[in-house]
């Protein structure tokens, strides 16, 4: 049986945007962790016979059940979030708008919103699988408090190692609340001519370039991803309840005041954004307590107040 036996993870790295981003490649020494949002985005690998395609984010993958709770069992994750893949799907970078929100939460407890690009190989084979990520997250194991910080991810897996690259790149404030809301624009594009890959961000304005990941980095991505995903997520340690996710409000039952997903819409080859106005199929963990709406117009409302045990 497949098993996943090392997690691997770079250690946060904080630096504030103030250095030419040309100059920036986003890859520091790898170093080991307890902890790694790599393994709760694993929901979207194969089941036992690696049928990548076909048991894509389905939450009764075997190795949904064995990465999520055999990885690190003393924490579970939830998910509520769109998604689109299959081989023959061409991405060439994913754009979104984001609310940001803060909460108290304890070490423990992670919350927060993010689009991700990847890309499950041609062969199969978990060791072709790649993506990068961003978003923000509120994370106090991680950062010692409860502010929401922005940051990106590496990741690409095989059969024995999660390895995972994450840097924080800036910390949020203020954030939203009943008077305004305060966002960030992420983007996650290819760079056809280099094949690496780059991350935009702007809070409250146009996003500029951060930094990129190097085509060295990757199997298949160098080309185009056949993934994307985008929405809200939600760790915690099994003794405690889960945390709010997004604005804390389910969006079934107050969409005035669930958080937002705007100006969503996937990049194409030639660097053109092209709206996202149909709906995509979901993943939701846990319906009761978090989920998002169908896209329409290029935006989607997700979140939850949690108070699940899990």
């Amino acid at each position: 049986m497949f098993r996943l036996v090392q997690v691997l993870q770079a250690i946060s790295i904080c630096a504030f945007l103030l250095v030419d981003a040309r100059a920036v490649r986003l890859y520091p020494s790898l170093q080991e962790e307890n902890n790694s949002l790599g393994q709760y985005l694993l929901h979207a690998a194969p089941n036992q016979k690696m049928m990548l395609y076909k048991t894509f984010m389905m939450s009764n993958s075997i190795l949904t059940r064995k990465v999520v709770h055999d990885i690190n069992s003393a924490k579970v994750s939830y998910f509520a979030t769109h998604q689109s893949t299959g081989p023959n799907e061409n991405y060439y970078g994913l754009r979104a708008t984001m609310d940001v929100y803060g909460h108290e939460l304890k070490p423990g407890q992670l919350s927060g919103g993010a689009l991700w690009v990847s890309h499950f190989g041609d062969d199969g084979k978990l060791s072709s699988y790649n993506a990068v990520g961003a978003g923000w997250h509120i994370d106090p194991e991680r950062y010692g408090d409860s502010r929401p910080h922005f940051y990106t991810s590496w990741t690409v897996l095989n059969e024995q190692t999660v390895l995972r690259l994450h840097q924080v790149l800036a910390s949020i404030d203020p954030v939203s609340d009943d008077k305004s809301l305060q966002s960030i624009t992420v983007e996650v594009l290819l760079d056809m001519t280099s094949g690496d890959w780059w991350v935009y961000y702007g809070f409250n304005s146009v996003p500029t370039g951060v930094g990129s990941y190097p085509k060295s980095l990757f199997t298949n991505m160098a080309e185009k991803a056949n993934a994307i995903a985008f929405g809200g997520y939600v760790v915690t340690r099994r003794a405690l309840p889960t945390p709010p996710m997004g604005s804390g409000s389910h969006p079934h039952t107050n969409k005035s005041r669930a958080a937002s997903l705007t100006n969503l819409g996937v990049i194409n080859q030639d660097g053109n954004t092209n709206p996202i106005n149909a709906d995509l199929p979901t993943y939701m963990g846990n319906e009761q307590c978090y989920s998002i709406t169908p896209v329409a117009q290029a935006e989607c409302f997700y979140g939850g107040p949690g108070g699940c045990m899990p």
